[in-house]
């Protein structure tokens, strides 16, 4: 463990030139299915590190709900960002694999954009999760990760190994506002509520179904990062 502490973390977050690093260990204490899906990936596995990358406010601040047939929505832009930031994750979860490997620890990156069953709309490996149980940030009602440095603007993957890396623990705050923003700004209305006092559910695949119509979505992203950028400036309508 001292070999892998925090210190080797943040001189390899700094090394990779990521935004955010977490680790979570795989262990008797972890939740049952996120031990199941790391273990199903990687026997003998006893960490996660997560990284994450900012999305651009201003990239997302141009996403819309809704556009003409044939016209050039600004709002695509997305794509060619998330394909860059994806990149740049996928090549650091990679260098820290081979690292590890390096000293004799089997090692599983895991990209930024993962296999997902299209039946089930279920990936391989929750990244969110992850990334909740190594402190970076806690799940909205949309179901994406808010993080206290960049709100729902992140990218992540992952990194399985079986060394021991020292975990971050918990994270220690609450990010989302409960605000229903991203509810009411959903255009394919996916986002449910399960009662008045109940958690929210994301309908998979009604938002699949928008998105393959060809609308560019993730305006509940957009919706939370400005209504959590008005909060934080004291400003909350």
């Amino acid at each position: 463990m001292a070999e892998f502490n925090r210190n080797f973390v943040q001189e390899w977050k700094q090394k990779l030139a990521v935004d955010l690093m977490g680790v979570a260990s795989v262990d008797g204490a972890s939740p049952a299915e996120f031990r199941a899906m790391a273990t199903a990936l990687l026997p003998g596995v006893k960490s996660v590190v997560v990284m994450g990358r900012e999305l651009y406010q201003e990239v997302v601040s141009l996403l819309q709900p809704t556009r003409q047939a044939g016209e050039a929505e600004p709002g695509e832009l997305i794509k060619v960002h998330t394909d860059y930031v994806s990149g740049s994750l996928n090549r650091a979860v990679h260098e820290m694999s081979a690292h590890f490997r390096a000293k004799g620890f089997r090692s599983l990156p895991l990209p930024a954009k993962i296999p997902t069953d299209e039946r089930f709309l279920k990936a391989l490996f929750s990244f969110k999760h992850a990334a909740y149980l190594a402190g970076l940030g806690t799940i909205g009602r949309h179901s994406l990760l808010i993080t206290p440095e960049f709100g729902p603007r992140v990218r992540l993957a992952c990194l399985l190994t079986e060394a021991a890396v020292e975990p971050w623990g918990m994270s220690p705050g609450e990010y989302c506002l409960k605000c229903d923003a991203c509810v009411r700004a959903c255009p394919a209305r996916a986002i449910e509520s399960r009662g008045p006092d109940g958690p929210y559910a994301v309908n998979g695949f009604a938002c699949r179904a928008y998105r393959q119509a060809g609308m560019t979505c993730a305006v509940c992203m957009k919706a939370c990062s400005e209504k959590i950028a008005r909060h934080q400036t004291g400003f909350l309508v």
